[in-house]
């Protein structure tokens, strides 16, 4: 098997990107095609409880595979902002909704896209309008129809210089609680490793690879099994 950035297996199939190629293979990991689609595409998800992989590209554009007939569905461009389009994205817990984190036209906003995951079509955009809100990270909630998010918060020079942890509900953030900026680095760090499926290129090249972990000791976060949720209660442990 290749080394890739992104690997996903939903006991179907198995998914591998490396950038420029996305490659699927059978549950016994036989090769059965290989897409190239969208270029700066590391990372992506399986649509649960479906064979639909949706492949997200760093260039601001989205592809969305049917892995039973292998063929491309869709392909969109979802931001003009271009090169920096890595904070990720999640499913709804019922596959009926992808939400996913955007840099809008001026890089210092970010916004939260919610689409529709039949044609994936653009259902509504949430918090485009604030330049102050930086969205790192969600993913679903234990409650229903509520997402737990990582965020931070530009200063008037629009420097970051606060993080947060709180829940979307109702297309509000509630529950805010405030959590020190170098543990929100590092938890922005380990959901990106942890999105793309803990391979050894995504944990080589992370934030957390250059803050001096090594993958071994990365691996045994992996055990611990971090949640957003659960991250205040242990930030400080990170914020040295």
């Amino acid at each position: 098997m290749r080394k890739f950035w992104g690997f996903y297996d939903n006991g179907n199939y198995k998914v591998g990107c490396n950038g420029q190629t996305l490659y699927l293979y059978d549950a016994e990991g036989n090769e059965l095609a290989k897409f190239r689609d969208i270029p700066y595409a590391y990372g992506g998800a399986f649509k649960p409880q479906t064979n639909i992989f949706v492949l997200r590209s760093t260039e601001g554009r989205i592809a969305v595979y049917d892995c039973d007939a292998r063929k491309l569905l869709y392909k969109f461009r979802y931001s003009s902002v271009d090169g920096c389009q890595d904070d990720f994205f999640c499913f709804s817990r019922d596959g009926e909704s992808l939400l996913n984190i955007e840099r809008s036209p001026n890089s210092l906003r970010s916004r939260l896209s919610i689409y529709e995951t039949q044609s994936f079509s653009l259902v509504k955009r949430l918090f485009d309008q604030d330049p102050s809100l930086v969205l790192d990270h969600i993913e679903c909630s234990e409650n229903p129809g509520a997402y737990d998010v990582l965020f931070s918060e530009r200063n008037e020079n629009g420097i970051i210089h606060k993080s947060y942890i709180g829940v979307l509900a109702h297309d509000q953030l509630i529950q805010i609680q405030p959590i020190p900026r170098k543990a929100a680095d590092f938890l922005a760090s380990y959901k990106y490793i942890q999105a793309h499926g803990f391979t050894e290129k995504a944990m080589s090249w992370s934030g957390l690879h250059y803050m001096g972990y090594t993958n071994d000791e990365i691996l045994k976060f992996k055990e611990r099994d971090f949640t957003i949720a659960s991250f205040p209660q242990i930030a400080d442990e990170f914020a040295k």
